[in-house]
């Protein structure tokens, strides 16, 4: 079984993305009237390259091995889901325990009992999308978890269209998710007078079904990566140095388009108006970008593949060093500013506490990642598949009974039939 070809630049991007999100939420910050300052207060937007990026690894990473059967699909969900749940059930309980402890915090956020359980079950931002839970970014795995439920079918529908209508299909098809997730926003914007509140923002940004479509567009990308990435006639050579390098350069046009597709994603995040002040980065003309650059984003990570500059750099090893525990920094982040919070009575953190607070995070979440996260994952794993393994037996048991147990009143209703015929 060949392995997917492995793409260190997406987990070099991870280190930037999350350190974009901490600066984001916690540097201490001006008014965002620089240009500078308000790539910063948009740092939301880093989030919608998770999303996507996610539906591009998974296609990439599962894909073909479930296509095959090399995979079965319970084995794709625990492998896919069981790692970060259960590190966002540890931040949520680190968090929960830093509310109740602290009395300022508990006054503040202490979520109801029902909140709490729908948080845990991960069911909270359906009902209210601007609902706290403990560890604030677990809403962003709340949303995902649908979309890697679906997945399968996901990509069962993506296939059907590669196998009908190729590669122009496909694009048709990301076009289509893109008006779909996309549209209503816009045509929003549009009919409100090129304006847009919060409560919107937070709609449909925060509430799972808003993220399906821009997750499945990470997964077309990856199947349109996956048919141009290495030719059929060199596939076994192109792999192999793949697998050596990390990414395929092959194609320097393409590694052109790439390095295009990012600089100017991120110069529309930059050189966008900024906004009057930090409330209004989430709102207006900004929140548009929510679900507005998924397609460049889409087209960097399918691009990406082959290279290019930014991939070349993204690749180098500190960064992917550092993009390995890229989930984890993203959600103990909440837990460790609240006792920086309470341990210097300072909100914003000074200049020199955000960095201390910043290497400590990244330092901790180091030492999970590599100490503590594999054995409970493993643990984790195996007790799944041995529930799982144990459901499916009783449930043949029960099957067979039940099918037995119909058997045998067919047989009494036919001697009961019969019985009654020889009498008259």
């Amino acid at each position: 079984m060949s392995s997917p070809i492995r793409l260190d630049h997406l987990t070099g991007i991870r280190s930037l993305l999350a350190l974009w999100i901490v600066c984001g939420h916690y540097l201490p910050h001006e008014k965002p009237t620089s240009f500078l300052a308000a790539s910063t207060c948009r740092s939301f937007m880093a989030v919608d390259v998770f999303v996507v990026m996610s539906g591009f690894v998974t296609h990439w990473a599962y894909g073909d091995r479930l296509q095959k059967g090399e995979l079965r699909i319970r084995q794709f969900y625990v492998r896919r889901m069981a790692g970060i749940v259960l590190t966002t059930y540890i931040a949520m309980v680190l968090s929960l325990i830093v509310v109740i402890m602290v009395p300022e915090f508990r006054n503040s956020f202490m979520p109801s009992a029902l909140t709490l359980l729908g948080c845990f079950s991960f069911l909270a931002h359906w009902v209210k999308p601007s609902a706290w839970c403990p560890a604030p970014p677990s809403w962003t795995i709340e949303v995902l978890i649908p979309s890697w439920l679906l997945y399968p079918f996901t990509r069962r529908l993506v296939d059907g269209v590669d196998s009908r209508a190729g590669t122009p299909g496909l694009v048709l098809l990301i076009a289509a998710l893109h008006a779909l997730s996309f549209g209503p926003l816009l045509l929003l914007f549009l009919l409100q007078g090129f304006k847009l509140t919060w409560v919107q923002y937070a709609t449909d940004f925060f509430w799972p079904p808003s993220q399906l479509a821009d997750f499945a567009i990470g997964v077309v990308a990856a199947a349109l990566a996956q048919k141009s990435a290495i030719p059929d006639n060199c596939r076994e050579e192109g792999h192999r140095e793949a697998e050596e390098t990390g990414a395929l350069h092959g194609y320097s046009w393409q590694g052109l388009l790439a390095d295009l597709s990012f600089f100017g994603t991120a110069a529309v995040v930059i050189w966008m108006p900024p906004p009057a002040n930090r409330a209004e980065c989430e709102t207006n003309e900004s929140a548009l970008l929510t679900h507005g650059l998924a397609l460049p984003i889409a087209a960097w990570l399918a691009l990406s593949v082959h290279g290019g500059l930014v991939a070349r750099i993204l690749s180098h090893q500190a960064l992917v060093a550092l993009g390995n525990y890229s989930s984890e920094v993203y959600l103990f982040k909440w837990p460790l500013v609240a006792l920086f919070h309470h341990v210097f009575q300072q909100w914003p953190l000074p200049l020199d506490v955000f960095m201390a607070f910043l290497l400590l995070l990244w330092l901790l979440s180091g030492v999970y990642v590599e100490f503590l996260a594999p054995p409970l994952v493993r643990h984790l794993r195996a007790s799944l598949e041995l529930f799982i393994d144990w459901l499916q037996v009783h449930a043949t048991k029960s099957e067979g009974w039940v099918a037995g147990s119909c058997r045998g009143r067919r047989r009494a209703i036919c001697s009961c039939r019969c019985h009654r015929g020889s009498v008259s």
